[in-house]
């Protein structure tokens, strides 16, 4: 290795080291009460800071993780949610997680992150039959693995746990939002068992509401006209959104069923388990362990970070993180984002049953 890379990864754990020891050094850190809010007595000095807050009991309190797993390990399940990419949070997931495991505990690592058809190509890393580029490329790691996902499977790795490959296929769940659960006919035998054997799709509740609503769809829930939340292209896409939902339920409880005496972290879109719905209703119907919830809230002072009573019903933990920057503020930047954040994908929905054969 050459000094250039050496000096390179000597800055980068100093600093990660100073942002941990940061968080953890005041232990007597405090919330202060306010009207309808609760404020950190300390700054989030940068993207990389966090702060994990235990709202079980409906007094606040902060969880210093250098001392204790703040009640942690009385689960069963503990659902970690993350927004996609931000450093504190996946900084975040790799302390709690190495924190249940200084703790003896057998804990198993089940991931969002890949899916369930690459399982097979998972179990070959964690044994070393290959290496991490062969992971990365067959197993389509999302971009961010290396920064992200890394640290947490080489924990697993290293100590023998499995790594369950969670979630539904994104050619399944892109098809299901097309063309609706229809789509899920043609699935050719071989992948059947790629996605959940059953599925719980209520067309009415708190999840059914929040995910329609977070489209921008508000209307009357009677509401017969174009724009209505019962028009068929607003449930194809949330019925692709209960697909990856119920598979990955399903897919923690095989893998607890498989291994007994084994915990299990999830990792996860915070909205998969925000207010305990989603993934978490869905597991809660196939088994009835003790799951909780560390949901993440990006706080908006970071100066002064506070959340608010609100946010305290949407999981039994939470993690305050630095707010990410605004993306796109003018409305010429904002049609480019859209035309490339929402591309249609070039998806073959017929799974190949329209390929000739000999």
């Amino acid at each position: 290795m050459n000094k250039l890379c050496t000096a390179c990864i000597v800055i980068t754990f100093t600093f990660l080291s100073a942002c941990s020891l940061n968080h953890n050094s005041s232990p007597s850190q405090k919330l202060i009460a306010t009207e309808g809010r609760w404020q950190l007595t300390r700054p989030l000095v940068n993207l990389y800071d966090y702060e994990l807050i235990d709202v079980r009991s409906g007094k606040p309190v902060v969880v210093d993780l250098s001392l204790s797993n703040g009640g942690l390990l009385e689960y069963d399940v503990v659902f970690i949610g993350e927004n996609h990419g931000h450093p504190g949070n996946h900084l975040a997931q790799a302390v709690i997680y190495q924190r249940m495991l200084d703790s003896g505990e057998k804990v198993i690592l089940s991931m969002e992150q890949f899916e369930r058809d690459v399982q097979p190509i998972v179990d070959d890393y964690l044994s070393g039959k290959i290496g991490e580029w062969s992971l990365r490329h067959f197993a389509r790691a999302w971009e961010n693995y290396k920064s992200s996902y890394r640290p947490v499977v080489e924990m697993a790795k290293q100590r023998g746990l499995p790594v369950i490959a969670a979630n539904a296929p994104k050619d399944i769940v892109v098809c299901t939002g097309r063309e609706g659960l229809s789509v899920l006919d043609k699935l050719p035998a071989q992948r059947k068992n790629q996605i959940a054997a059953s599925f719980y799709m209520p067309e009415e509740g708190a999840y059914f509401e929040k995910f329609t609503g977070s489209m921008g769809n508000k209307p009357d829930a009677q509401s017969t006209d174009k724009h209505s939340k019962r028009t068929k292209p607003y449930l194809n896409t949330y019925h692709a959104q209960v697909v990856r939902d119920d598979t990955m339920a399903e897919s923690i409880d095989r893998a607890l069923a498989a291994h007994p005496k084994h915990k299990l972290v999830h990792l996860n879109g915070h909205f998969h388990s925000a207010s305990g719905l989603g993934t978490v209703e869905r597991l809660k119907l196939r088994r009835n362990n003790q799951t909780a919830v560390i949901q993440p809230v990006m706080v908006s002072d970071a100066n002064s970070p506070s959340f608010s009573d609100k946010d305290m019903v949407t999981g039994d933990y939470l993690l305050l993180i630095y707010a990410l920057p605004e993306q796109v503020k003018t409305a010429k930047n904002q049609k480019v984002w859209m035309k490339n954040v929402f591309k249609r994908s070039k998806q073959d929905c017929s799974f190949g049953n329209n390929q000739v054969r000999n």
